[in-house]
């Protein structure tokens, strides 16, 4: 994306956000990345948050596999502040391909999240790994059933004894 288009991007509200990326998915996506990868510190939390806002209401997008890839690289970085939000898009996906990445979310520890002593982002990854149903996830939540933090294990526990784990896994995954 050119500096332009970035500063025409940044200067739209958000409803103008959202009209532009709906007629534009590939620029949301593109920009998505761009950003992630730029990393300039708390510019670049700012616009994750709008760009992840805009793009979680765009139902399309949601099953874009590339917005999917950057979901789950952006669940590992630490730039940001947004992983309790890419936690619900998760949630709302129920998709075997991110298992491993909701995972690694559940389990990964944030700085800035040290206030956080209901472990959101872990219940929400709970969640979305029951809600994915698949004999894979219920190995995952199987392994948080047993974390040393007894709130995760609570979730976990949950979930295990809410589903049947009967869909099929996918063997691709992110």
């Amino acid at each position: 994306m050119t500096k332009e288009e970035k500063k025409f991007v940044l200067n739209l509200n958000y409803q103008d956000l959202r009209e532009y990326f709906l007629l534009n998915l590939n620029k949301l996506l593109k920009f998505l990345e761009e950003i992630r990868i730029e990393n300039n510190g708390e510019e670049t939390a700012d616009i994750i948050e709008i760009l992840i806002s805009v793009g979680f209401s765009i139902k399309d997008i949601l099953e874009n596999t590339y917005f999917q890839k950057i979901l789950c690289k952006l669940s590992k970085d630490k730039n940001h502040y947004q992983h309790e939000n890419i936690a619900l898009v998760f949630e709302e996906l129920h998709s075997p391909k991110l298992i491993d990445c909701i995972y690694d979310l559940a389990i990964a520890k944030f700085d800035y999240m040290e206030y956080d002593e209901f472990f959101n982002i872990a219940r929400k990854c709970t969640y979305a790994l029951g809600y994915t149903n698949t004999p894979k996830a219920k190995e995952k939540l199987e392994l948080l059933a047993k974390n040393e933090n007894e709130l995760i294990r609570e979730y976990a526990i949950k979930q295990l004894n809410r589903h049947d784990f009967t869909d099929k896994d996918e063997e691709e995954h992110y």
